[in-house]
């Protein structure tokens, strides 16, 4: 992040609303200040982003001049470590929950700074199980650098059982295989009821696994009930879409 700036977006594409002078600011005064937003804090998004207000983005009033009242959210940093303060950039590391803003914990830190502070360059390098480390970026893949079996035995490729392994599974009876990879939706008469009845990760909005009885996936859905198991007894209604098909 950039010392000194703020800007309206809070990051350096935005429009500088203020500049400052740096002073008296140091390593050790920095550190102090980054634990204070260590653990459960309350933060404010940004007016630029794409948090809902009545139903429209914000970025729609922020773009039109209308200030809007944003609800501070409860986000957890678990860790907030310093990596380096050369002249007015400042870096850190972050390891936080899902729904942190990174923007407006910059402009925060800035704040208590006295200072002000915009972020200059943001990397992700982790998410979940899945490292920057162990990937490839689109253009090498694109530029055709890689042969498949290259690919195959190399941590870039990663199995849909591991890619998928934190969404929850719908068993299908097998006689409504064909239908499951012809795209039909699931209903009430194609599940296996007995394997799916304590499964409490079924949600509406959530993409599951569908499985035929042998743990084979066959295709990716989106649920689209309300309430899953009790829509399965009825048989009949429609309980998913279909998103990506496994042959």
């Amino acid at each position: 992040m950039k010392l000194g700036v703020i800007t309206d977006t809070w990051d350096l594409d935005g429009k500088v609303l203020t500049r400052s002078k740096i002073e008296d600011i140091d390593v050790k005064k920095i550190s102090s200040i980054l634990n204070k937003f260590t653990g459960k804090i309350k933060q404010t998004p940004p007016m630029y982003s794409s948090v809902k207000y009545k139903g429209r983005p914000a970025y729609d009033y922020a773009r039109k001049g209308q200030n809007i009242d944003l609800k501070p959210k409860t986000v957890n940093i678990h860790n907030l470590e310093l990596v380096s303060l050369e002249n007015d950039l400042l870096t850190v590391k972050v390891n936080c929950s899902s729904g942190t803003y990174i923007r407006s914990l910059a402009y925060e830190i800035g704040n208590l700074l006295g200072c002000g502070a915009s972020i200059k360059g943001l990397k992700r390098t982790k998410i979940n199980d899945f490292k920057l480390d162990s990937s490839i970026s689109v253009e090498d893949f694109l530029k055709g650098k890689f042969k498949k079996s290259d690919l195959e035995s190399s941590s870039y490729m990663i199995s849909i059982e591991r890619l998928l392994d934190k969404n929850p599974s719908l068993y299908i009876k097998d006689k409504y295989r064909y239908h499951i990879v012809n795209g039909h939706p699931v209903d009430g008469e194609m599940v296996e009821f007995a394997r799916t009845e304590d499964n409490n990760l079924l949600k509406k909005r959530i993409f599951i696994k569908i499985k035929d009885s042998s743990e084979n996936i066959i295709a990716i859905h989106e649920i689209l009930s309300e309430n899953v198991i009790s829509d399965i007894k009825s048989k009949k209604l429609t309980l998913t879409k279909s998103i990506v098909i496994f042959q």
